[in-house]
């Protein structure tokens, strides 16, 4: 017990002292300091862990002090336990934890470089690659993903390949190049606006009509894709066998369209026609519609151009359907006839505007001088830069025939 200038009053040891802190001692010194700034506290001495500690409280009924200086590992000993104890609690978790990350990360990284090894032997052509499901979070979601992604791709090349395959059997069924036909230049061509659509071209030239003789067939199937393409094979046959038997360009359209309509009667497909006769050895020239828009036929006379229209509705529309048969009035050398399909003039530039049969006109009439396919080529040229970076929206098949004697 001391008073507040640190006098001893009494003590359980060393009963010879009468001031805290005269011996030197450092603990003691830092004691008197504190109790006389504080009513309460604990001093530590020096050392780790303290080799003692000080407590000191002010009492309230005199002006004294009551201090107490212990051994420190006795008084820290339960805080020092304690200490080690959350320590080494403390680090066992963290171990835990650590290898459970350590556990959980390497199975998602087997997961991911197995997902990246069969996505190298997909982009390496390979799409029988499956992955096992073994896990239900987010990594299972990603290999169904990855598994579903596959067959899709794989459904996606078999109709790539379905796709290139009716590209190439229609291309082929294209004539190679236009027919020699004497005091006629005449050149074709269908670009598609998919791999396979539904416009087509076709020159008639068989040898027992003699070499003076062609017909010249430009046909537009609605729609795009595979089934125009098989509609458009279907009336390709048809219209080339009936033209083989005798009879007149509007018996041949009325033939077909009988037999086309017993197709059509479910799927609703139709099929605009222009069949073009030109016989060079009689200077004939006769025409039938079936619902296609009119050749446009320039006149070097006139320096015009006119439409060769005709009545005729659209093949498998109409099984009774009536069509007619036009006659040229004249065989005039310098004469240019076009027929095309409305992926020509209804092609749209990225303002939204068509290209219009007046600038079809304007531009068969500055190419007159050149050859059909200069003529072609020119007509083809106008529309690709009309377009400018505007897609191809439709079907282009053109037809270019002109009188050179």
């Amino acid at each position: 017990m001391v008073d507040q200038n640190g006098t001893i009053l009494t003590c359980t040891v060393s009963k010879g002292r009468c001031q805290l802190g005269e011996a030197g001692d450092s603990l003691e010194a830092a004691t008197l300091k504190a109790l006389k700034e504080k009513p309460a506290g604990t001093i530590l001495g020096p050392g780790h862990p303290a080799e003692e500690v000080s407590g000191f409280y002010r009492l309230q009924e005199a002006p004294w002090s009551l201090v107490v200086i212990a051994p420190g590992r006795e008084i820290l000993a339960p805080i020092i336990d304690f200490r080690n104890y959350y320590f080494l609690i403390g680090s066992g978790v963290i171990v835990i934890i650590l290898l459970l990350i350590r556990s959980v990360t390497g199975r998602t990284a087997a997961v991911i470089g197995e997902v990246a090894d069969a996505a190298q032997r997909v982009a390496h052509g390979d799409t029988d690659v499956t992955l096992m499901t073994r896990r239900a979070d987010e990594v299972g979601q990603l290999v169904d993903s990855f598994n579903q992604m596959v067959r899709q791709l794989e459904e996606g090349m078999r109709l790539r390949q379905a796709l290139d395959l009716a590209m190439e059997v229609q291309q082929g069924l294209l004539p190679a190049a236009p027919p020699k036909v004497r005091g006629l230049d005449i050149a074709g061509r269908s670009l598609y606006c998919q791999e396979t659509g539904g416009d087509y071209y076709d020159f008639l030239h068989f040898a027992e009509w003699g070499p003076e003789r062609v017909v010249v067939a430009v046909g537009d199937v609605v729609g795009h894709g595979i089934g125009a393409a098989l509609f458009m094979t279907t009336a390709r046959a048809l219209l080339r066998a009936r033209l083989l038997q005798p009879g007149s360009l509007a018996q041949a359209m009325r033939d077909a369209n009988r037999l086309l309509c017993l197709d059509t009667a479910q799927s609703a497909n139709f099929m605009t026609v222009f069949l073009l006769l030109l016989d060079a050895g009689r200077r004939l020239i006769c025409w039938s519609r079936a619902g296609h828009d009119p050749a446009i036929v320039y006149d070097p006379l006139s320096d015009a151009s006119t439409d060769w229209i005709g009545e005729g509705m659209a093949l498998g529309v109409d099984e009774l359907q009536f069509f007619e048969e036009n006659q040229a009035s004249q065989w005039q050398p310098g004469m240019i006839i076009v027929i095309g399909t409305d992926g020509i003039w209804e092609a749209e530039n990225t303002d939204g505007e068509m290209f219009g049969k007046d600038r079809l006109r304007a531009v068969i009439r500055e190419a007159r001088q050149g050859s059909a396919a200069d003529i072609l080529q020119a007509i083809l040229d106008a529309v690709r830069g009309f377009r400018e970076e505007a897609p191809q929206l439709d079907d282009i098949t053109l037809v270019v025939v002109k009188i050179v004697d």
